[in-house]
């Protein structure tokens, strides 16, 4: 949970797919992500983003270089598994908005899903792009110990 300026508290979830990025649907933000301007995401989005830089130490197990949050990825809140594409938007770096789903963010949001058990392994998972439309696939294919 972290505390974001002009939002409250909010339940984020962090996870890895090289590169970190904090979760949280857009919905908790007052926001629908299919429908949301632009500068509207944006600066909710950055506003996770700072809070969780504020809040939490980021660490990665075999390289410090790595251990910090990439960007915040705002979800339909979509988590559990269906046929349809779950959408979502991805602001990194200085602001930036991904045209795509984001590769390393659809990784680790497929991590995140199959950790809290909504993803099986083999299961294949489409994530659309709010800004774009464009869909990427992905699967967890093992369990790494």
């Amino acid at each position: 949970m972290v505390d974001v300026p002009g939002h409250g508290k909010v339940v984020v979830d962090i996870a890895y797919g090289g590169a970190f990025y904090a979760f949280v649907s857009a919905e908790k933000l007052g926001l629908d992500i299919c429908s949301a301007k632009t500068r509207d995401v944006v600066d909710a989005a950055s506003g996770v983003t700072e809070a969780v830089k504020a809040q939490f130490k980021i660490n990665h197990p075999d390289s410090e270089d790595l251990a910090f949050l990439y960007g915040t990825i705002l979800t339909d809140g979509k988590d559990a598994y269906t046929k349809e594409p779950t959408t979502n938007i991805c602001v990194f770096a200085d602001e930036q908005v991904d045209r795509s789903p984001t590769g390393s963010g659809v990784t680790a949001r497929i991590a995140l899903q199959y950790h809290k058990g909504l993803l099986e392994l083999n299961q294949t998972r489409a994530f659309k792009s709010s800004a774009t439309g464009s869909v990427f696939t992905g699967k967890a294919v093992r369990e790494l110990l």
